[in-house]
């Protein structure tokens, strides 16, 4: 069931018809039938490999707070202070291997599906999932919060729609007060959930797929397209990914604030940012932030790191031994953010391009403060914001280029002909720049681009945006909602290259 279509808008009609006709105590009871019938409606033969994942780190769970309760228990009912500390390391010895072997069942299935190729199909949502298991899992190993006792509500945690396609990686501790909290409905939060759900559909479906189309002609190595055309990716490709990815995440957040449930953002307007670093802060979040917290700390922290740092004390300087431990962090953390996109060479060199920015921009960056500081350029230079604005957008075109090609020579073709093919004389001309697309397709993407800009725009200065359309008319603000209605209708691309699905539904 596509997440654009008329059974899932029916769906979703279904279950706020049932979320609010149970009593407000029962509401939460709703969420695991519903996520159930979505999951089943992408194969019944799925729901399997969900299960496992959702028993195994249930069990994980109850485990894990049984082994602090038990141990807790001998160390209140002993005096020795030195049993105390034995009891306290057994107590954290044994949840450890009862993480590391959940954690260890968990990923090889994940691991099986995406890299072995030895089934003919993978799962809805395994990688999504699978991390959002481990994530919750790990808490409670830490002790940031109790396991959950209720199957069911674990499994409306685990299993929820919304999160299950493309994200957002959900923390449990986040989604469980909105999410088992019963409650009124309301016309207000109606209206703005259906206002986001109908804006997310137009940046699916008005920009992103036409877009799409454009880039489906020119990306193949072997389509004739050079030069200007792949520079031309590099300002696209960005954009369309972010209209498609953005325009799912609006759609699902819509649902939730109609449910009043709150779902975690996924994007902070991350074409504002000014760095590699600064743009991962704000694009795909929760990803950033899972692999942060349960890969980056982990490693960098971790004795053998610390150890390589220490050894390098009297070969290095001083501020490269402290950037060490952060350094290999990251290095585990970027290659496995490539392998989670994909298991083929592309994706992990995308994964390093990333990497090699971030690493040169923290080590080279006193250099560049001299630099600034002789050239007299503050950062509240509004050019040099919009350089380092403009330069951050095209390096990440440039990585989405890199993994979008799935051979080395199809990449390496692509960037020599940025420089032998002499055509940028077409960069006059639009019908010929954009290859499938008609006058009317690129009015209608300017229009649509300006306007997810200026909304950005509004965002980034912390504007309240339901606040602001609840300032106009009501006449006017209602005609402005059924005029977007009206555009997503007639103007929704639908040529034969349109998009259909969503880029990231694969995994």
């Amino acid at each position: 069931m596509s997440l654009i279509s008329f059974p899932f808008f029916v769906f979703v009609l279904v279950l706020m018809a049932a979320y609010y006709l149970m009593p407000c105590k029962w509401q939460w009871v709703v969420i695991p039938v519903f996520n159930l019938l979505f999951y089943m409606s992408y194969g019944a033969v799925a729901v399997c490999f969900l299960a496992v994942t959702m028993f195994l780190t249930y069990a994980m769970g109850i485990l894990l707070n049984r082994t602090d309760d038990h141990f807790g228990a001998l160390r209140k009912a002993c005096a020795d202070k030195e049993q105390k500390k034995k009891y306290k390391a057994d107590c954290v010895k044994t949840k450890k291997r009862i993480m590391l072997v959940g954690l260890f069942v968990d990923f090889v299935l994940w691991f099986l599906f995406k890299f072995t190729g030895l089934f003919s199909f993978s799962p809805l949502g395994i990688s999504i999932y699978t991390f959002i298991a481990a994530g919750y899992c790990i808490d409670v190993y830490r002790g940031k919060y109790r396991a959950e006792k209720n199957l069911f509500k674990y499994a409306s945690f685990l299993s929820f729609f919304p999160h299950i396609v493309q994200g957002p990686f959900s923390r449990y501790d986040a989604l469980k007060d909105t999410l088992f909290a019963g409650r009124r409905c309301s016309f207000e939060r109606l209206e703005q959930g259906i206002i986001r759900i109908v804006w997310g559909c137009f940046k699916k479906l008005v920009i992103a797929d036409r877009m799409k189309a454009a880039i489906d002609m020119i990306l193949p190595r072997d389509s004739g397209y050079g030069g200007v055309y792949v520079f031309l990716l590099f300002v696209i490709l960005p954009i369309q990914l972010y209209a498609d990815f953005s325009g799912y995440m609006d759609i699902v957040a819509g649902i939730c604030h109609m449910l009043g449930i709150r779902l975690q953002e996924n994007f902070k307007q991350p074409f504002f940012a000014r760095s590699i670093d600064e743009f991962w802060r704000r694009w795909h979040i929760t990803l950033g932030a899972w692999f942060r917290d349960y890969l980056f700390y982990p490693v960098s922290m971790s004795r053998v790191v610390q150890k390589i740092s220490a050894r390098c004390k009297d070969k290095l300087s001083p501020v490269l031994v402290r950037m060490i431990p952060s350094y290999i962090a990251l290095f585990f953390v970027w290659s496995a953010t490539g392998l989670w996109h994909g298991k083929s060479w592309n994706f992990l060199l995308w994964g390093w391009i990333n990497l090699l920015c971030i690493v040169s921009g923290m080590q080279f960056k006193p250099f560049y403060e001299r630099i600034k500081g002789r050239l007299h350029i503050t950062e509240e230079n509004k050019c040099w914001r919009l350089f380092q604005m403009a330069r951050t957008f095209l390096i990440f075109g440039f990585a989405e280029m890199v993994s979008d090609i799935p051979s080395i020579y199809g990449i390496w073709t692509k960037c020599r002909s940025l420089v032998c093919e002499h055509n940028w004389y077409l960069a006059a001309r639009p019908l010929q720049l954009f290859p499938g697309l008609e006058i009317r397709d690129l009015v209608i993407l300017g229009i649509g681009i300006l306007l997810m800009l200026i909304l950005d725009i509004l965002k980034e200065k912390n504007v309240d945006i339901y606040g602001l359309a609840g300032r106009i008319p009501v006449f006017f603000r209602y005609l402005g909602y059924v005029s977007l209605f009206y555009a997503v209708i007639l103007l929704g691309y639908s040529g034969k290259n349109a998009a259909g699905g969503f880029m990231y539904e694969q995994f």
